[in-house]
C-alpha cells in the first residue's frame, strides 16, 4: 500500500490536534472542578468583560446552597443543590458521549491578572451562544470570567470576596 504524504500529514495533524484539544479540555475541567471545590462562589452578570461589577451578584453559592439573585430588589431566593456546577455536569456527560468540544484560546490578562482562555461548547446554552470562552487565572487556576458569545459574560469571585446574601422571607 502506498501512502500519500498529504494524507499522512493530515492524519498526524488530526492526532496532534486531538491531543491538544484533550489537554485543553483537561485544563478546562480542572479549573471548573477547582471552582466547585470552593465553599463560597459568586457570579456577576456583565455586558462586557471590563464593565464594573454590579452591586448584586446573579448567583451566590455557599456550600450546597445556591442563592438566586435574578429577582428584583436586594433579596435572593435560596435553593438546596448538590453543590456541583450545572455546566460541569453537562460537560462531563458530553465527554462521556465523546461530544465535548474545547480548545485553547491563548493567553491574555483579565483585570490585571494573567489568564489562559479556553473555548468550549456549553451544552446548556443554545447553539447561537457557542462557543463560550472561560478565562482561567494563572495564579489560582480558577475561572475568573466566562464570556458568552453575543451576550456578555459572568465574573467569578471566591472566598472572602463573597458576601452572605440577604434571603427572601
Amino acid at each position: 500500500m502506498q501512502w500519500n504524504l498529504s494524507v499522512v500529514v493530515a492524519m498526524l495533524g488530526t492526532a496532534a490536534f486531538a491531543q491538544i484539544a484533550c489537554a485543553s479540555c483537561d485544563r478546562l475541567f480542572e479549573a471548573l472542578d477547582k471552582a466547585d471545590q470552593q465553599e463560597r462562589v459568586a457570579m456577576y452578570l456583565v455586558e462586557t468583560r471590563d464593565q464594573p461589577l454590579p452591586a448584586k451578584p446573579l448567583t451566590v453559592r455557599i456550600g450546597k446552597v445556591v442563592y438566586d439573585g435574578s429577582t428584583a430588589g436586594n433579596a435572593f431566593e435560596a435553593h438546596q443543590t448538590d453543590g456541583i456546577n450545572p455546566i460541569m455536569k453537562a460537560l462531563r456527560k458530553a465527554k462521556q458521549e465523546g461530544k465535548v468540544k474545547c480548545e485553547s484560546a491563548g493567553s491574555d490578562s483579565y483585570r490585571g491578572q494573567a489568564a489562559e482562555r479556553f473555548k468550549f461548547d456549553n451544552p446548556l446554552m443554545p447553539a447561537q451562544f457557542n462557543p463560550t470562552t472561560l478565562w482561567v487565572a494563572r495564579s489560582s487556576g480558577m475561572p475568573v470570567y466566562h464570556e458568552v458569545k453575543d451576550f456578555g459574560g459572568f465574573v467569578w469571585h471566591y472566598g472572602n470576596a463573597v458576601r452572605d446574601p440577604l434571603v427572601k422571607r
